[in-house]
């Protein structure tokens, strides 16, 4: 007979791991965690800066792709995510940035009790161990670590200089009280490890008798017993499996993989349902839909000399900085190769940053290099523009009733016009900083878009010719109180019992920056709800 757990786990990722950990702290209560990927074991996955070489490594990553995008020309845009313990979180550019306190705020504005910001900042602090240690807005004992990059080979402070040079102000902390400027780059890295919610969580909890954790095990179906979840179906080594639960089933698949698990399971849209061959359990339209991501764009300069990052290219170099790495845990390999943050708004009516701008000291396509055999990279800077609050929506829908196959993605990126006039400001405000860093001699030119490209309609062209988006995908089982809501905000699926979700797909709408940490929160605040120590009162307010 298949084993029973009082809690079963789909997916090991930034929200996963932690209610895994958070669950069994209580040596009574067995969890079953269930990842698609296998071990993160590859010394590159705890290597800081050598995410680029591997987060789109098949062993590591579902590397889906996107349908046809209409507003970039028809391109399919490569979709990296990650497929191993710890998630994305084991392949992402480990940047921390939780997002603008107006963002929960407006979720709790909109009837989702427990979510503004003053009800998630504790979670937040409970997550980190910040190089800032504890204070009112931060944590100094959590599980993930947070560290400053403070090399001076990123360039930190000619890029303050000139940001300040143009009415921009420097900003020691962007998670704090103010978001607004430029501030040093901070990274979920600690020791010059990759701080992954693997590392950080699942390392300990793994030696607990009452968790077990199943890698390589791939969701096919949620088991339902009429309208109450009982079990997961799963696929592992070629066999299908059952495993069941005595109370719950979270899954915490992602913005993808969530909304597919459940439409497989006969959860999601009727009709859509009906059309892949389904037959409708619980008609939820919102399951798929309301998938919204940041558009990116990549602006290059050029720069003189042996400035920034690009020397450490070299392959000779390289192998001495991965050297230091493996020995040490220092030098150029334990960052994350990003130096600064800054957040802008592009219209003065704006009530929070509509623009994340992030600096690096190396041109961004940039790989080993070694005289006499490849040339040299060109030696420059890199800065990522991404609009924080777009409003266009996009749509996960099954491809087939198969569980092997891979989901369709539309992002419509640039469906509303409003988000490319954002994006066309955003490239403005960056050239005006560039500028001033060529007025300093640290730039010489700017590589792309150019300068020929100089029309607000040469601007744009170049962004619906080259723009992809930042891996921040959610809102596709979004929490709400509205019809096309999945959960309601103790992240209970509508009209199934013993059913939530907890990843970024709950979110409904974008955080003002990265998704890492906000997803993070989402379990540590998930698994209170799980173990009841959460309550609301008649006014609205979360009380433990």
């Amino acid at each position: 007979m298949p084993e029973k757990y009082d809690y079963i786990i789909v997916g090991s990722g930034s929200a996963g791991a932690v209610i895994a950990n958070r669950l069994t702290e209580t040596s009574r209560t067995r969890v079953l965690l269930l990842e698609a990927g296998g071990p993160d074991n590859n010394p590159l996955l705890s290597m800081p800066l050598a995410f680029r070489t591997v987060f789109s490594r098949p062993a590591y990553s579902w590397n889906y792709m996107s349908e046809p995008e209409p507003g970039l020309g028809g391109r399919r845009l490569p979709i990296p995510r990650g497929r191993t313990l710890g998630g994305t979180s084991s392949i992402n550019a480990m940047i921390a940035i939780r997002g603008n306190s107006r963002d929960f705020d407006q979720w709790a504005d909109s009837g989702l009790q427990g979510w503004g910001y003053q009800d998630v900042l504790p979670y937040f602090r409970r997550l980190e161990r910040s190089w800032r240690g504890d204070n009112v807005y931060h944590g100094g004992s959590g599980r993930v670590e947070i560290t400053q990059m403070t090399s001076p080979d990123m360039l930190y402070e000619p890029l303050r200089k000139a940001a300040e040079s143009i009415g921009i102000r420097s900003n020691d902390d962007p998670n704090g009280q103010s978001q607004d400027g430029i501030s040093r780059m901070e990274a979920t890295i600690g020791g010059g490890y990759r701080s992954s919610t693997s590392r950080a969580y699942l390392k300990d909890a793994r030696k607990r008798s009452n968790l077990t954790v199943l890698t390589k095990a791939v969701a096919s179906k949620i088991i339902l017993e009429g309208v109450r979840a009982i079990g997961i179906e799963y696929v592992r080594n070629g066999l299908r499996e059952s495993s069941f639960v005595g109370k719950e089933i979270i899954v915490s698949a992602g913005s993808y993989n969530s909304p597919q698990l459940l439409m497989l399971s006969g959860i999601g849209p009727a009709e859509h349902l009906r059309e892949k061959g389904i037959v409708p359990v619980v008609d939820l339209p919102g399951v798929g839909r309301n998938l919204s991501e940041h558009p990116n764009i990549i602006m290059a300069f050029g720069t003189p000399g042996k400035l920034g990052y690009t020397k450490f290219l070299r392959f000779d170099r390289a192998a001495m900085a991965v050297a230091q790495w493996f020995l040490w845990h220092s030098g150029p390999f334990a960052t994350n190769g990003a130096a600064a943050n800054i957040f802008l708004r592009t219209r003065p009516e704006c009530d929070r940053p509509d623009m994340q701008i992030i600096c690096m000291p190396v041109n961004n396509t940039a790989t080993l290099w070694f005289p006499g055999v490849r040339p040299q990279e060109i030696v420059g800077l890199s800065a990522r523009l991404g609009a924080l609050h777009p409003k266009s929506r996009g749509a996960v829908e099954l491809r087939s009733s198969d569980p092997a196959e891979s989901p369709r993605i539309s992002f419509n990126m640039f469906s509303e016009r409003d988000d490319l006039a954002t994006m066309v400001a955003g490239v403005k405000l960056c050239r005006e900083i560039y500028k001033a860093l060529h007025r300093d001699g640290i730039v010489t030119e700017e590589i792309l878009p150019g300068s020929q490209v100089q029309t607000d309609q040469d601007i744009e062209e170049f962004i619906r010719e080259n723009a992809g988006h930042r891996s921040h995908p959610v809102g596709t089982c979004k929490m709400g109180t509205d019809r096309m809501s999945v959960v309601d905000e103790q992240l209970r699926v509508k009209g199934i019992a013993g059913l939530r979700i907890a990843d970024a797909s709950i979110m409904p709408e974008l955080p003002s920056g990265n998704t890492n940490l906000p997803s993070i929160m989402i379990g540590e605040k998930a698994s209170d709800l799980l173990k009841g120590k959460l309550r609301y009162d008649s006014e609205g307010a979360g009380r433990a």
